[in-house]
């Protein structure tokens, strides 16, 4: 009973998937013109013409080079009725190979079409952008120029506003469907660019139930959203609160939206960066770490501006004799030497 269960199982569903593939129908070509072109030259050579070194077996072997058309001259055919058969074995050779050709040309123009309409799944994605607003194109952009290119991918629910050189699906970011498309379950870090709050918080809690493990940092505009979205998962929550707070040191500090602006792209002269404390470094003091930074890079000056600890907290400005301890990270602005 179970092997009837699987038999028709078989035959209805991966049957039919075979069936519909263009390949399918020519490999079947392919070993029929084989097999006849082999029957053909055994009955010519071995029983008209009484061949007794043309058994079945060289009969296979002659007609798989003759019709790719190599002829290495080690079987060949006697005058009259193999000949003919030789002749009708290349041709349906050329027909069989050239099949297979446009077909994996076929193949291959149809993927890259659907690439570039974002219709094709993502592979090997650790990186997910999810959303269509000016944010997630600035952060791709980030992205890039941190070398992170082939590992991103991106989900938006319309054709790109420009040509793109990473890979995307077009799509309803808030479909499981889609989201399993663009390979959320190996992803391991997501980022939602929405402009729409409740849409990011449902995503969320929709991508936890499918990858438990993926780091997941949203922007938002709404400060009740940004608890909520905490709650559901994300491990980072940006709020627009952040610019406006940024837009405002304009007035009475207009020197520091400069740097700061600059120090948090990897455009600028600068660049904010966290370091992992190694178990060498374990004990040493920030002026020690300050110096064996320099002395590695001769072309950019580092400082370090802040410790973080394990738990989270962390100490800004720390002194030169500060020591590190275990686990610790610091935070170091990496600046073009003069």
């Amino acid at each position: 009973m179970p092997i009837q269960i699987i038999y028709r199982l078989l035959r209805r569903s991966v049957w039919r998937r075979i069936t519909r593939k263009k390949a399918f129908y020519v490999v079947l070509f392919f070993v029929s013109m084989w097999i006849v072109n082999a029957l053909l030259f055994y009955y010519s050579e071995h029983i008209v013409a009484g061949r007794k070194d043309i058994d079945m077996y060289a009969a296979l072997y002659w007609s798989l080079i003759t019709m790719a058309t190599i002829g290495y001259g080690d079987v060949t055919p006697v005058r009259g009725l193999g000949w003919v058969v030789a002749g009708f074995a290349a041709i349906m050779g050329i027909i069989a190979y050239t099949l297979t050709i446009s077909v994996i040309a076929d193949w291959f123009l149809s993927l890259s079409i659907r690439r570039s309409l974002g219709m094709a799944p993502l592979k090997n994605k650790e990186i997910l952008v999810i959303g269509d607003t000016d944010t997630c194109y600035e952060l791709i952009d980030e992205l890039k120029l941190n070398n992170y290119i082939e590992n991103i991918g991106l989900v938006t629910p319309q054709q790109p506003r420009e040509l793109l050189d990473i890979d995307y699906v077009v799509g309803d970011p808030g479909s499981e469907d889609i989201l399993r498309k663009a390979g959320i379950e190996k992803a391991k870090h997501v980022f939602l660019c929405l402009s729409d709050d409740s849409k990011a918080l449902y995503i969320t809690l929709l991508i936890r139930s499918i990858n438990k493990n993926a780091e997941i940092y949203a922007v938002v505009k709404h400060a009740k959203t940004e608890q909520l979205l905490r709650e559901a998962g994300a491990k980072h929550v940006i709020s627009s609160r952040i610019l406006g707070r940024t837009i405002a040191s304009a007035l009475f500090e207009p020197g520091v939206l400069t740097i700061l602006t600059d120090i948090i792209s990897a455009r600028g002269k600068g660049d904010l960066i966290e370091i992992k404390i190694s178990e060498k470094q374990y004990g040493k003091t920030i002026k020690e770490i300050e110096e064996e930074l320099n002395q590695k890079d001769k072309k950019h000056n580092y400082k370090i501006i802040a410790i973080v600890k394990p738990d989270k907290t962390y100490i800004i400005a720390p002194s030169p004799e500060t020591k590190l301890e275990k686990q610790d990270t610091i935070i170091v602005i990496k600046g073009q030497r003069t």
